[in-house]
């Protein structure tokens, strides 16, 4: 679901059909992000994940597409509750 709370934050929650400890390791280990996050059928890959998870920790991703282009988003982690919730920027 998807709750739009104010005109900058957006609340997204997702329910997975698999362990807490395996979907929290997939949201906060490097090199399982890099696996699933950028959508490779579009021509889209991870050249860079970095994360910190700890509460005021950051993470920073960087996207390449086939053409070249490359795009970085980067936040900090607010809540970090191993295996049950994780909120960041």
């Amino acid at each position: 679901s998807m709750e739009l709370k104010s005109d900058r934050e957006i609340i997204i929650t997702r329910t997975f059909n698999a362990p807490p400890r395996i979907v929290f390791d997939a949201w906060t280990r490097p090199e399982l992000v890099r696996r699933w996050w950028a959508p490779i059928s579009r021509g889209v890959s991870v050249v860079l994940c970095e994360a910190d998870v700890r509460v005021g920790g950051s993470y920073r991703y960087v996207l390449r597409t086939d053409a070249g282009d490359e795009f970085g988003f980067s936040g900090q982690y607010s809540e970090v509750t191993p295996h049950s919730r994780l909120a960041y920027t």
